[in-house]
Protein backbone atom coordinates (compact mmCIF):
# COMPACT_ATOMS: atom_id res chain seq x y z
CA UNK A 1 0.00 0.00 0.00
CA UNK A 2 1.14 3.48 -0.99
CA UNK A 3 1.25 6.44 1.94
CA UNK A 4 -1.29 10.03 0.87
CA UNK A 5 2.81 10.94 -0.05
CA UNK A 6 4.31 8.75 -2.53
CA UNK A 7 5.45 10.27 -5.08
CA UNK A 8 5.86 8.50 -8.78
CA UNK A 9 7.56 9.59 -11.56
CA UNK A 10 7.23 8.81 -15.32
CA UNK A 11 9.61 9.99 -18.10
CA UNK A 12 7.80 10.40 -21.31
CA UNK A 13 9.17 11.06 -25.00
CA UNK A 14 7.22 11.18 -27.86
CA UNK A 15 6.70 13.21 -31.52
CA UNK A 16 3.78 15.38 -31.77
CA UNK A 17 2.53 15.22 -35.41
CA UNK A 18 0.52 17.37 -37.07
CA UNK A 19 -2.24 17.03 -39.58
CA UNK A 20 -0.99 17.99 -43.74
CA UNK A 21 -3.11 17.55 -46.82
CA UNK A 22 -2.27 19.09 -49.90
CA UNK A 23 -5.01 20.09 -52.70
CA UNK A 24 -5.88 19.58 -56.32
CA UNK A 25 -5.47 21.85 -58.29
CA UNK A 26 -2.35 22.98 -56.47
CA UNK A 27 -2.59 27.08 -56.57
CA UNK A 28 -6.36 26.31 -55.57
CA UNK A 29 -7.88 28.39 -57.85
CA UNK A 30 -11.17 27.34 -59.56
CA UNK A 31 -12.43 29.24 -62.05
CA UNK A 32 -16.05 28.79 -63.53
CA UNK A 33 -15.62 31.90 -66.00
CA UNK A 34 -18.89 33.64 -67.47
CA UNK A 35 -22.49 31.47 -66.65
CA UNK A 36 -25.54 32.51 -68.00
CA UNK A 37 -27.95 34.08 -65.20
CA UNK A 38 -29.76 31.15 -64.08
CA UNK A 39 -27.73 28.36 -65.12
CA UNK A 40 -25.64 26.44 -63.35
CA UNK A 41 -21.60 25.25 -63.74
CA UNK A 42 -19.67 22.24 -61.50
CA UNK A 43 -16.69 22.01 -60.93
CA UNK A 44 -14.63 20.22 -58.12
CA UNK A 45 -11.50 19.97 -55.96
CA UNK A 46 -9.78 17.35 -54.24
CA UNK A 47 -8.18 17.53 -50.62
CA UNK A 48 -5.57 14.70 -49.90
CA UNK A 49 -4.98 13.77 -46.68
CA UNK A 50 -0.74 12.85 -46.09
CA UNK A 51 -1.52 12.18 -42.77
CA UNK A 52 -1.22 9.05 -41.28
CA UNK A 53 -3.99 9.27 -39.22
CA UNK A 54 -7.85 10.43 -39.93
CA UNK A 55 -8.28 14.76 -40.35
CA UNK A 56 -11.91 16.47 -40.19
CA UNK A 57 -11.87 19.54 -42.49
CA UNK A 58 -14.66 22.45 -42.77
CA UNK A 59 -14.84 24.70 -45.53
CA UNK A 60 -15.18 28.42 -44.48
CA UNK A 61 -15.20 31.97 -46.39
CA UNK A 62 -12.92 34.13 -45.34
CA UNK A 63 -13.96 36.73 -48.17
CA UNK A 64 -16.99 36.65 -50.35
CA UNK A 65 -17.64 38.58 -53.43
CA UNK A 66 -21.32 39.91 -54.50
CA UNK A 67 -24.39 37.80 -53.22
CA UNK A 68 -27.00 36.74 -55.28
CA UNK A 69 -30.47 38.90 -55.13
CA UNK A 70 -32.40 36.04 -53.87
CA UNK A 71 -31.63 33.66 -50.82
CA UNK A 72 -30.35 31.19 -52.83
CA UNK A 73 -26.11 31.37 -52.14
CA UNK A 74 -23.88 31.71 -55.76
CA UNK A 75 -21.30 29.21 -54.95
CA UNK A 76 -23.04 25.55 -52.90
CA UNK A 77 -20.42 23.11 -51.10
CA UNK A 78 -20.85 19.36 -50.95
CA UNK A 79 -19.55 18.25 -48.38
CA UNK A 80 -19.11 21.67 -46.80
CA UNK A 81 -17.14 19.51 -44.17
CA UNK A 82 -16.08 16.09 -43.00
CA UNK A 83 -13.66 13.47 -42.24
CA UNK A 84 -10.35 12.24 -44.73
CA UNK A 85 -9.45 8.58 -43.50
CA UNK A 86 -5.15 8.97 -43.05
CA UNK A 87 -3.67 8.73 -46.58
CA UNK A 88 -7.06 8.95 -48.50
CA UNK A 89 -8.43 11.82 -50.85
CA UNK A 90 -11.86 13.80 -50.50
CA UNK A 91 -13.77 15.59 -53.72
CA UNK A 92 -15.80 18.24 -52.84
CA UNK A 93 -18.10 19.74 -55.62
CA UNK A 94 -18.82 23.34 -56.08
CA UNK A 95 -21.69 24.57 -57.67
CA UNK A 96 -21.99 28.01 -59.27
CA UNK A 97 -25.10 29.68 -59.15
CA UNK A 98 -25.74 33.07 -60.14
CA UNK A 99 -28.76 34.98 -60.26
CA UNK A 100 -27.88 38.04 -61.87
CA UNK A 101 -25.39 40.04 -63.61
CA UNK A 102 -21.90 40.53 -62.19
CA UNK A 103 -18.23 40.31 -62.74
CA UNK A 104 -17.94 39.88 -58.94
CA UNK A 105 -18.73 36.64 -57.72
CA UNK A 106 -15.78 34.91 -55.81
CA UNK A 107 -15.06 33.00 -52.76
CA UNK A 108 -11.99 33.09 -51.00
CA UNK A 109 -12.56 29.31 -49.08
CA UNK A 110 -9.93 28.57 -45.76
CA UNK A 111 -9.92 24.77 -45.54
CA UNK A 112 -10.07 24.45 -42.16
CA UNK A 113 -8.09 21.39 -40.02
CA UNK A 114 -7.73 21.45 -36.42
CA UNK A 115 -3.78 21.78 -35.75
CA UNK A 116 -2.90 22.63 -39.51
CA UNK A 117 -0.03 24.32 -39.75
CA UNK A 118 0.28 25.63 -43.65
CA UNK A 119 -3.23 26.42 -43.67
CA UNK A 120 -5.08 25.95 -47.78
CA UNK A 121 -6.63 28.07 -49.10
CA UNK A 122 -9.38 27.85 -52.17
CA UNK A 123 -10.42 30.68 -54.53
CA UNK A 124 -13.56 30.21 -56.18
CA UNK A 125 -14.50 32.98 -59.57
CA UNK A 126 -17.05 33.23 -61.63
CA UNK A 127 -18.98 35.96 -63.88
CA UNK A 128 -22.50 35.80 -65.20
CA UNK A 129 -23.95 37.53 -67.89
CA UNK A 130 -28.13 37.40 -69.77
CA UNK A 131 -26.63 36.41 -72.82
CA UNK A 132 -24.11 34.81 -74.81
CA UNK A 133 -22.82 37.26 -77.29
CA UNK A 134 -20.67 36.87 -80.53
CA UNK A 135 -17.31 38.71 -81.99
CA UNK A 136 -15.97 38.86 -85.69
CA UNK A 137 -14.08 40.61 -87.79
CA UNK A 138 -16.30 43.36 -89.34
CA UNK A 139 -15.94 42.78 -93.12
CA UNK A 140 -18.41 44.85 -95.52
CA UNK A 141 -20.19 42.98 -98.10
CA UNK A 142 -18.83 43.83 -101.46
CA UNK A 143 -22.13 43.37 -103.84
CA UNK A 144 -20.05 41.45 -106.90
CA UNK A 145 -21.22 40.92 -110.20
CA UNK A 146 -23.87 37.91 -110.62
CA UNK A 147 -21.95 35.99 -112.58
CA UNK A 148 -19.05 35.91 -110.08
CA UNK A 149 -21.66 34.98 -107.31
CA UNK A 150 -23.36 32.20 -109.14
CA UNK A 151 -19.56 30.52 -110.07
CA UNK A 152 -19.33 30.43 -105.80
CA UNK A 153 -22.43 29.44 -105.02
CA UNK A 154 -24.57 27.90 -107.31
CA UNK A 155 -22.36 24.60 -106.75
CA UNK A 156 -21.41 25.13 -102.89
CA UNK A 157 -20.99 20.67 -102.57
CA UNK A 158 -18.88 20.14 -105.42
CA UNK A 159 -15.54 20.11 -102.82
CA UNK A 160 -16.67 16.90 -101.31
CA UNK A 161 -17.33 15.10 -104.50
CA UNK A 162 -15.54 16.58 -107.04
CA UNK A 163 -16.09 13.75 -109.95
CA UNK A 164 -20.21 14.21 -109.62
CA UNK A 165 -20.00 18.29 -109.88
CA UNK A 166 -22.42 19.47 -112.09
CA UNK A 167 -20.72 20.89 -115.26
Amino acid sequence: MFSDHTMVSVLLKGTGVRPEVKIEPEDGIVPFGNVFVGETSEKTFSIQNVSSFPVNFNLESLVKGVENDKKQVPYVLVPKQGTIAANDSYEVKIIFQPDHVSNDFFDVLLIDIPNQINAKKIYLRGQSYPRQVFVREYAPHVWRPLDELRKTYDQPLTHLNPQGARK
